[in-house]
């Protein structure tokens, strides 16, 4: 009973439940500023595929990963062998195939739109620890979700589009801090995250612009429409920007595992984001 209880937690533990809510806020983002009437089926198959297609891609990113978390996170599902890689390959195409038939419900755009984020999510996997390729992968899976949420709404604008390439800027930038904690690891290992290629320094002074170019995007995009809150983007914007400049003023602070905290203080900014369009919207 014991070992069923481990397992069970484990399988929960793998998808990242705890980060759902960055590609639900993604998700309902785009569906409400596409949707000229919201309703609630729409609203939760707006989150519930962005959630699907997450899980499977963190599933099978501990897939590819585990030799990597056999040295640096031992006590993790497959590493410590709680799962086996072959449950994570079920696990993980088992909600990549709920995604899809959610999708296959509304609109051919929107499962093709799935399947991109599947064929980026796979690709990001394989291209992590090689420069920026694999944060470009990581960035473009998120944005992407808005595309979810406007294809179930019929109803994909140009402001759609633009609202994407704010949103890839932003988590690029937060994926690129995620490798910061990993660095010394990643070094051992052969690989070459962006901080290992360019140095920390620069990588935190890289962030940083995209966060400028970013909030300057968001403010020529306030001259445009009056679909969401500009002060509540300036909030999260100050958030995102803090911990941005907290990094660039200190970088070698977080590569530790300790100074992990300040992903997470992106996160919060980023919802708040995305709460800014919902207000607005």
């Amino acid at each position: 009973m014991g070992s069923i209880v481990i397992k069970l937690k484990n399988l929960i533990s793998i998808p990242r439940p705890h980060l759902f809510v960055i590609p639900a806020a993604v998700g309902i983002c785009g569906y409400v500023l596409s949707s000229s009437k919201v309703d609630l089926f729409g609203i939760i198959f707006s989150i519930l595929i962005p959630i699907l297609i997450w899980s499977g891609g963190q599933t099978f990113n501990d897939f590819y990963d585990a030799d990597f978390d056999k040295v640096y996170h031992p006590e993790w599902p497959i590493p410590s062998g709680n799962i086996t890689k072959k449950t994570a390959l079920v696990y993980g195409s088992l909600f990549y195939a709920l995604g899809i038939i959610c999708s296959l419900g509304f609109n051919i755009y929107c499962t093709i739109v799935t399947l991109f984020i599947i064929f980026f999510s796979f690709i990001y996997s394989k291209l992590k620890r090689k420069g920026i390729y694999g944060n470009i992968c990581f960035g473009i899976c998120v944005s992407l979700c808005l595309l979810i949420g406007s294809t179930i709404a019929k109803n994909t604008t140009f402001m759609i589009f633009y609202i994407m390439l704010i949103s890839i800027l932003i988590h690029m930038s937060d994926n690129i801090i995620g490798t910061f904690a990993d660095m010394d690891v990643d070094k051992k290992l052969g690989f070459n995250t962006l901080p290992i290629e360019f140095g920390i320094k620069k990588s935190a002074r890289i962030c940083l612009l995209f966060i400028i170019i970013s909030f300057i995007m968001t403010l020529i995009l306030s001259g445009f429409t009056l679909n969401y809150f500009l002060p509540l983007a300036i909030i999260a914007f100050i958030s995102i920007f803090w911990s941005s400049l907290m990094v660039y003023s200190n970088p070698r602070k977080f590569t530790k595992i300790s100074g992990f905290w300040i992903v997470y203080s992106f996160f919060m900014g980023e919802i708040l984001f995305y709460m800014s369009f919902l207000v607005g919207g």
